[in-house]
């Protein structure tokens, strides 16, 4: 086992003495014939709401409930909230899967098709062409608890730049305000996920045209993970898992992927956690 995945590891099994699972968590959906679909905080509201009422139209339709989808401030609030059982169903980042299951006992689904990579976006303007252009610059982030974060701090290390003592970091709220704070000339340069990106020309073309990309990683892990509460029956669970992995064969799916950028659902084994767990030690830095 190399160092980065012991240490991933060795975090979970820290939050696991700090915050055992909580078992007596009530969901909302023991209560009544609604489910709760947390996502964890991406993109902005009316883009989340635009983007995933699809999913939450097949979701209804397989369990014959209604779906609410609802998100969270931050990164840290959205995981707290996890954590409590505030929600019944989850659309999360893979790093915070791997927590969720191995803390909490949330229980897997699918994860999408699309994987998490990060690209360092610059305006076309600008003078930086590659990242050793970057030192002193400022950078914006979406988060510092994303795996997109941590790619990107990854590559400018490469390059003997350490964010936050050669690079002043501006933590935006989501990754959407990674986009306009360098179109705003309030960072030099932003980081931002390549789905985000990708899909930006959906959202504003004529903003998208402004900016060109520096740099582009490699995909490291599942962009999204699908799961269930450590209450749900494991019928319901085969119910989500065959509706969704059988949604790209719908007229509604087929648009859903293209216009979303997750491309498909798959199946969620033991070599897609494992790829994330190396990213899980960034969710307890403060």
């Amino acid at each position: 086992m190399n160092k980065f995945v012991q240490s991933a590891f060795c975090a979970i099994t820290a939050l696991i003495l700090l915050f055992p699972p909580a078992l007596s968590a009530v969901t909302p959906a023991a209560q009544n014939e609604t489910l709760i679909l947390g996502v964890f905080p991406y993109i902005s509201a009316n883009q989340m709401m635009e983007q995933l009422a699809p999913l939450c139209r097949r979701i209804e339709e397989a369990l014959g409930k209604k779906v609410t989808l609802v998100s969270a401030p931050d990164f840290r609030s959205y995981v707290d909230r996890t954590t409590r059982g505030d929600y019944d169903l989850v659309l999360t980042a893979a790093h915070m899967g791997v927590l969720a299951e191995k803390r909490d006992g949330w229980q897997r689904v699918v994860q999408s098709g699309q994987k998490t990579a990060t690209v360092l976006l610059v305006r076309q303007q600008s003078s930086i062409q590659k990242i050793e252009d970057l030192r002193h610059k400022r950078i914006a982030v979406g988060n510092k608890q994303s795996i997109t974060y941590v790619l990107a701090q990854q590559a400018i290390a490469e390059k003997g730049i350490i964010l936050g003592q050669d690079m002043e970091v501006i933590d935006t709220a989501t990754f959407s305000n990674v986009v306009q704070s360098v179109l705003l000339g309030e960072a030099d340069v932003g980081a931002t996920p390549t789905l985000l990106w990708d899909t930006w020309e959906h959202v504003n073309a004529d903003q998208r045209h402004q900016l060109r990309e520096i740099y582009r990683a490699t995909p490291a892990a599942p962009s999204f993970l699908v799961m269930a509460s450590p209450k749900t029956d494991q019928a319901t669970i085969r119910l989500l898992i065959g509706s969704l992995l059988s949604f790209e064969d719908t007229v509604a799916g087929q648009s859903f992927f293209q216009k979303s950028q997750f491309e498909s659902f798959q199946p969620l084994d033991d070599a897609t956690m494992d790829s994330a767990l190396p990213f899980v030690p960034v969710l307890m830095q403060p």
